[in-house]
């Protein structure tokens, strides 16, 4: 008989593979952790694809969202740790995996705000730019600006309306374009006069120029309807290609072109000497081209003199507007110089006196005259530079009248007629008509004068431009902060304001001032200003408008965006 202990073979495996699984059972239920955690994980994340999604559609910038998506790219890719001793672990994986999907969706949704914010205020600095460019154009009495005169209402319109950051990204976009289109739209105007002339040079040689006069009125027709900055590249880049197509005609009259060409030149010299400049060496060359024009017999002999006058007469150019421009900036300083030596406001309450011309001055926009004809380079440039003096003399005389007319405050001026024809806003719906040396503000409605109001204007450090502008910003109630350090002379703390309308970039205002009780005449200067039972010193604005609150919570209602803007 067998030993009854003997063990049956094969008896011991089936008992180990149980105890491996019941074992691998546990682990399994170890590496789930808590499920609430790995639940909340998963809704975090969903959370954080619907916040990314929502920020897309809204035009949050890629390049703002896509460190966010990448980041979550690497926490979906990661796993959780096997809890071979305890649920812990895996518990403070999903916890930490919660946590920072929440953190990506907050930065998500920080990003909404802060690129909605920039770019706010990146649309609105394109349509001040654009603003600046449609006035410059408008001073030059181009009449094609009305067109984007009502591109900037319609983007301003746009921009009050605007709420998300495709949105500001549209507008910005717009503007920019549009103010592209209004630079080029001065070439583009040099260029169809440059045709022009070869035209009547090609006339006066008795040149049949009847396919070159009906270029150029389809041109002109296309400058008129141009409104992107494309069309007038197109333009400038057909009207060089018609230029050479009637240099190579000119070749035929050149002896009779040359010469007239030539008496040109000389008119050239004969105006920069005028100007104060130096003539010698544009001399020496006209003397030379008239003796080779004189010379020449073949026609190969006119070509090459015609050839060296062309080249002669462009290298003048930007030498004579050069000696133009800075002319015209002596002229403007001297003029401000001596009206302000023999206009003065003696001042009682610091026994000083100031010229009543100082906003034309050195501390006013005799500064950025100055910058602008130092800066220039280009013919544009110069061009640009002129325009600015020409409106800058403008304001400056409308001013002397004024200051010679008796008319009340509250009646039509006439230097206020005058400007408004000059920028062709007499019948506008709106136009606010500041006159510096009165302290006045009036307000007219398609052309009729319906208020008038006392103002308060930039004091004698701190002048407020002149210019021709419109209203871009309206804000009520507002805040200002002063953008000096802290123990600046024209610090200030956190104000209030009720009613506020910016007219110029760089925080120029109309606003009410509720700590002034007296405006008018003499209030940009140093002056007791009387409060209540007390008295303190004042002095004018810091550049913006003040007015009275009662007259601003008047006007800030029954004005709009976009309103006409002419200080002087």
């Amino acid at each position: 008989m067998k030993p009854l202990t003997t063990t049956r073979k094969g008896v011991g495996k089936p008992i180990a593979m149980c105890l491996l699984l019941v074992l691998a059972m546990m682990l399994l239920s170890s590496c789930n952790g808590n499920p609430q955690n790995q639940q909340q994980a998963s809704q975090n994340k969903h959370t954080l694809d619907n916040t990314l999604t929502d920020a897309q559609s809204i035009g949050v910038p890629t390049n703002l969202l896509q460190p966010i998506k990448q980041q979550e790219q690497q926490l979906s890719g990661t796993n959780a740790p096997l809890g071979l001793f305890g649920d812990q672990p895996v518990s403070n994986y999903y916890t930490n995996l919660a946590l920072r999907y929440s953190q990506l969706n907050s930065q998500t949704t920080g990003l909404e705000t802060q690129s909605t914010q920039q770019l706010d205020y990146q649309a609105s600095q394109d349509l001040q730019n654009l603003s600046n460019a449609l006035a410059e154009r408008q001073g030059q009495n181009f009449v094609e600006a009305k067109t984007f005169a009502d591109q900037l209402t319609k983007y301003q319109q746009d921009l009050a309306n605007a709420k998300y950051p495709k949105e500001y990204i549209q507008i910005s976009t717009e503007a920019q374009d549009s103010t592209q289109a209004l630079h080029l739209m001065g070439p583009a105007f040099d260029g169809l006069n440059a045709f022009n002339q070869v035209i009547q040079q090609l006339q006066s040689s008795n040149l049949d120029v009847t396919g070159f006069t009906q270029e150029a009125q389809v041109d002109l027709q296309s400058f008129r309807s141009a409104t992107k900055a494309e069309d007038f590249s197109q333009l400038i880049d057909l009207v060089n290609s018609q230029l050479n197509q009637t240099t190579t005609v000119s070749t035929i009259a050149i002896p009779y072109v040359g010469q007239i060409k030539l008496n040109q030149f000389g008119k050239d010299i004969q105006l920069i000497k005028q100007y104060g400049g130096d003539i010698s060496a544009y001399q020496q060359h006209f003397d030379t081209d008239q003796q080779s024009l004189n010379n020449a017999k073949s026609l190969g002999d006119f070509l090459h003199v015609s050839g060296q006058i062309d080249a002669d007469t462009v290298s003048i150019q930007i030498p004579l507007t050069k000696a133009q421009t800075h002319s015209l900036l002596q002229q403007f300083h001297q003029e401000v110089t001596a009206w302000g030596q023999a206009h003065q406001f003696h001042d009682t309450f610091n026994n000083q006196s100031y010229p009543l011309d100082y906003e034309y001055d050195q501390q006013g926009i005799g500064s950025d005259a100055d910058a602008a004809v130092q800066s220039a380079q280009t013919m544009d440039d110069y061009q640009s530079a002129i325009d600015l003096l020409n409106n800058d003399l403008l304001y400056l005389h409308m001013m002397e009248q004024d200051y010679s007319d008796s008319t009340p405050f509250s009646q039509v001026h006439q230097t206020d007629l005058t400007l408004m024809n000059h920028y062709g806003v007499t019948n506008s719906k709106e136009v606010l008509v500041v006159s510096l040396i009165e302290q006045t503000l009036r307000y007219y409605q398609n052309g009729q004068l319906i208020r008038s109001f006392h103002i308060t204007s930039g004091q004698f450090d701190k002048p407020s431009p002149p210019g021709f502008t419109q209203i871009f910003l309206r804000e009520s109630p507002t805040k200002f902060t002063s953008s000096e350090p802290k123990g600046s002379a024209f610090w200030y703390p956190d104000t209030k304001i009720n009613f506020a309308m910016e007219y110029r970039s760089g925080g120029f205002f109309f606003h009410d001032s509720w700590w002034r009780n007296q405006y008018g005449v003499g209030t940009n200067f140093p002056h007791y200003d009387s409060s209540g039972d007390e008295s303190f010193s004042g002095n004018g604005s810091h550049g913006c408008i003040n007015m009275l609150l009662s007259d601003i919570t008047w006007l800030y209602p029954n004005s709009q965006y976009n309103a006409q803007v002419i200080l002087y």
